[in-house]
């Protein structure tokens, strides 16, 4: 029961009194965050430069901000000699792809009842396929296009095909 002199909010007076000054309230936190870490960002790069920094308001740094990105997006017209994005995109596949191959084989090592035969088919497949990779990387002409490792053809099933105990297995430790 409502106490003598109070009544109730609608949803409408509570959005307005409540919830709208707290969203409001996230909102202008979030913006500080980044606004934050730009600020250490460009604090640091700037330091790198050897340019000293003492105080910054959100409007400086925005606008360093701006200024270092469009200086970047210059450099990068002015000298394409920098390795391209898809090169260093190319050695981050490959660091993953490395690790993953790495996470099957401890997996298959460890984990009881997986089938060996299958396992060892399914190492030698990665073992290859990150060997064609690094023998693509030693050729002078670089590929523009992202590996697809599903356009490769398949062999047989690992059923169907014998593995012959002796022969040696990639592991990538």
């Amino acid at each position: 029961m409502a106490v003598q002199g109070q009544r109730f909010m609608t949803k409408t007076q509570h959005y307005r009194k409540v919830t709208k000054p707290l969203l409001e309230r996230k909102r202008r936190a979030r913006m500080n965050l980044y606004l934050d870490e730009l600020k250490d960002l460009i604090v640091d790069t700037m330091d790198a430069q050897g340019e000293q920094v003492s105080k910054l308001e959100k409007a400086d740094i925005l606008e360093l901000t701006v200024n270092y990105l469009k200086a970047q997006q210059q450099q990068r017209v002015a000298n394409p000699q920098s390795p391209p994005a898809t090169q260093v995109n190319l050695d981050k596949f490959r660091a993953g792809y490395t690790q993953a191959a790495y996470e099957v084989s401890h997996i298959f090592s460890t984990v009881p009842g997986l089938d060996l035969q299958f396992g060892t088919h399914l190492m030698k497949q990665l073992g290859h396929q990150l060997k064609d990779m690094k023998q693509e990387e030693d050729c002078s002409e670089m590929v523009e296009e992202p590996v697809n490792l599903s356009d490769q053809k398949r062999s047989k099933s690992p059923q169907d095909e014998d593995m012959p105990n002796g022969e040696d297995v990639w592991r990538p430790w």
